[in-house]
Parts: C-alpha cells; sequence; structure tokens
C-alpha cells in the first residue's frame, strides 16, 4: 500500500496529499492537540478509577493513570522515531492528570462522581482507546508512513497503554483475554479512518468515524460478549471442566 506523505510544514499549511491526488484540505493541528488531550484526559481517568479499585494510594493512583495515558503514544514515538515524546513536549498534560488525581483521592464527593463514572468504565476506556487510536493513525501519515503502517501505530497507540496498565496491576491484559473486542475495535476504527481520508474525505469527519467505530465496536461487543473466536486450548479446557 502507498503512503499519504505530509510534505514539511503541512500541517500548519493544511494540506495533506497522496501521491496522485490531494485529499481535503484541512489543518489538522489543532484537530489532532485536541484529539491527543481528550485521549489523554479520558485515559487517565481509565487508569485512577483501575487504581482505586485496587486500593492504591495518591502515588499510585497518579502513576497508574500516567500509565495508562501516556504508555502507548510513547511506544508509538519511539517507533516512529518522533522526539520529543509527546507528552514531555506537552507536559501540562502531567499537570493536568495531578490535578485531576488529589481531589479524586482525597474529596469524597470527587470520588462519589467516580463511582458513578466507574459503572461506565467500559464506555471511559473505549473513548480513550478510540482517541489514541486515531490520533496514532495520523501522527504516523504525517510522518509520511505507508497506510498499513499507519494503520498499525494506531493500533499500537490505542491499546499499548491499556496493556502496561494491566501489567503494573498484575492482571492478564484485556488485550491478550477472550472477550469483548479490543485490539480488533482499534484496527477496525484505525482503518476506518485512514480510507475515509484516502476517499477525500473531509479529516474532522475521517476522525469522527474512525472514534464512532473504535467505540461502538468496543462498548457493543462487550454488552453482547462478542469476540473472537475461542482459542481451541480455551475450548479444550471448558470441556475438562465440564
Amino acid at each position: 500500500m502507498r503512503s499519504v506523505p505530509i510534505p514539511q510544514g503541512a500541517r500548519r499549511a493544511g494540506a495533506l496529499q497522496t501521491a496522485d491526488r490531494p485529499l481535503p484540505t484541512l489543518n489538522t493541528d489543532l484537530l489532532l492537540e485536541i484529539l491527543e488531550a481528550s485521549a489523554v484526559i479520558a485515559s487517565a481517568i481509565a487508569g485512577m478509577l483501575i487504581a482505586a479499585d485496587k486500593r492504591m494510594d495518591l502515588i499510585g493512583a497518579f502513576a497508574l493513570a500516567c500509565v495508562n495515558a501516556f504508555g502507548g503514544g510513547t511506544v508509538r514515538d519511539l517507533l516512529l522515531d518522533n522526539r520529543p515524546f509527546y507528552w514531555m513536549a506537552n507536559w501540562g498534560y502531567l499537570l493536568a492528570i495531578l490535578a485531576i488525581c488529589i481531589p479524586f483521592v482525597y474529596s469524597v464527593k470527587a470520588f462519589h462522581v467516580a463511582a458513578a463514572v466507574h459503572r461506565r468504565w467500559v464506555k471511559m476506556d473505549a473513548v480513550g482507546l478510540a482517541l489514541f487510536t486515531v490520533t496514532g493513525a495520523g501522527i504516523a501519515l504525517e510522518h509520511e508512513a505507508p497506510l498499513v503502517v499507519a494503520v498499525l501505530m494506531g493500533v499500537v497507540g490505542g491499546t499499548t497503554g491499556g496493556v502496561l496498565r494491566d501489567v503494573f496491576v498484575n492482571e492478564v491484559p484485556d488485550l491478550f483475554r477472550p472477550g469483548g473486542l479490543y485490539a480488533t475495535a482499534s484496527f477496525a476504527g484505525a482503518l476506518a479512518f485512514v480510507v475515509a481520508l484516502a476517499l477525500d474525505v473531509n479529516y474532522a469527519a475521517a476522525a469522527l468515524t474512525g472514534v464512532v467505530v473504535v467505540v461502538l465496536l468496543r462498548v457493543v461487543s462487550v454488552r453482547l460478549r462478542i469476540g473472537m473466536p475461542d482459542p481451541q486450548w480455551l475450548a479444550e479446557a471448558r470441556r475438562h471442566d465440564q
């Protein structure tokens, strides 16, 4: 598959082109920043909710929030050789997470609000997954990555933070467990976003399409318990248990 090259300064100029024809005129700078900031906050809150479930203190909640929010983007930036890492270039994210984390840990009212959010944890996690997926694919396109690499960078950016979060709390990551669609939802959303751009869809509409695809697949698959087919060893284990 061909790349979608973005010439130097294209974000500022607002031009995204393929080898044959320009994609819609756009200004990705502000949009990517909004998506990234939204992804950081949504993923940080999801990490705090896991920390509360594990009865962690302030340091644990802050650390888990940062791992969940920055893990996928850091690995993405490593693979794309993107420096400085996005959370170092935007260190205000760290202060924002800390500002949310302190009342989350110490305020009864804030914790009750968080408890209400906890009941919607799957949606919060799905939103973070979706936003990081689209942001990862978009940043890969900025680095003139081939379309298939951009899709994979979307999956890496969307899922790796959750994997690291679960490893930190000694859980098998959701990515590797049978159940609702996770990496598959991320892949489908990244693919929808990239294909929409290649079809001359407006960048904002393409991003929204990718986000909606991820959230719907993730939430519906968890609610309806739809997942990938069980591996043969799991089916065998269930027969033995019966």
